[in-house]
């Protein structure tokens, strides 16, 4: 109200709210992609800290008039996450606002929308993008890794061995490899895959092996047994994140409930709004504020590029 009303020969009143507009639009013209793949959070603290433990064993069996055996869970890994906070700005002359009537105004508040929205997608696909080669993870290893330890003994992978591109025997493959996941203390996770996770080149051939009824790979009159698994909820479902880097790479997922990936919104995409006293010039700045990353691999596989 201060700009406002000290300097109304700027018309901020409604150019302002116009100039919001604008940006917002262009901020939500498309749906995030990354909400479908990470844990949507608020945070309301400078930092968010999860603490991993363990469940229990098996169960033993107790002779009569035995005592019931006791187990004690174990400590994890913990996982901080520090929000970071990301801000981009565009200045317009007090000359280019009274000769293009709004045009330019207009043009730059779109393109500061859209940076915005391209800030959180690449920033959130990099978890994945960096997913084979960076160890960021609470327990030292990459996020998809042959050997995640576990804390009970033993080691967990959520990645196929070898570089493959997508067929319907790699899918069965890391199909079969997530299946047989087991938790810290060695029981079956059994956490249905819902997903298939791919960048943009490979968006046809995915659709191919997991849109049809008979299977992709004959001629034969063949089910699509990814459609009739035992035990498991039908796996036909497949997105494409424009934001992968790898062409080749792809990725399976479970509800992303029932992953670690996260996403911690500190403060959502917003506006500000200022006069440059020397110049007359209008300044607008877009302020947003997010961590993004993962305390645990679970739920989630990935296949690194052949």
């Amino acid at each position: 109200m201060y700009i406002r009303q000290s300097f109304p020969d700027l018309n901020l009143a409604s150019m302002l709210p116009a100039i919001d507009e604008v940006v917002m639009a262009k901020y939500t013209r498309f749906p995030d992609q990354y909400s479908e793949v990470f844990r949507m959070e608020t945070s309301s603290r400078s930092i968010e800290q999860t603490t991993e433990v363990t469940g229990f064993g098996q169960f033993s069996v107790v002779p009569e008039n035995d005592k019931t055996v006791y187990d004690d869970p174990l400590p994890g890994f913990n996982k901080t996450y520090i929000p970071a906070q990301y801000s981009l700005g565009f200045k317009v002359s007090r000359i280019a606002q009274d000769d293009d009537k709004f045009g330019v105004v207009r043009k730059l508040a779109s393109e500061l929308g859209k940076s915005a929205k391209e800030t959180k997608e690449v920033t959130c696909a990099s978890v994945f993008n960096t997913g084979f080669t960076s160890a960021t993870g609470p327990d030292g290893k990459t996020l998809f890794a042959v050997d995640h330890p576990l804390v009970g003994g033993g080691v967990q992978t959520n990645r196929l061995a070898f570089a493959t591109d997508p067929d319907v025997t790699s899918i069965q493959l890391a199909l079969t490899t997530m299946r047989q996941t087991v938790d810290h203390r060695g029981k079956k996770l059994r956490i249905p895959p819902r997903k298939m996770i791919v960048p943009s080149q490979l968006e046809f051939i995915t659709a191919e092996l997991l849109g049809g009824n008979d299977r992709s790979d004959t001629s034969n009159r063949a089910i699509n047994s990814f459609k009739r698994r035992s035990g498991m909820p039908s796996f036909e479902s497949w997105m494409v994140w424009d934001y992968l880097t790898d062409p080749g790479a792809w990725f399976i997922q479970a509800e992303k409930e029932d992953t670690e990936l996260r996403h911690y919104d500190r403060e959502s995409f917003n506006t500000v709004h200022d006069v440059e006293f020397e110049s007359r010039s209008v300044k607008t700045a877009g302020w947003m504020r997010f961590s993004v990353g993962y305390n645990g691999f679970y739920g989630i596989l990935g296949v690194p590029s052949s």
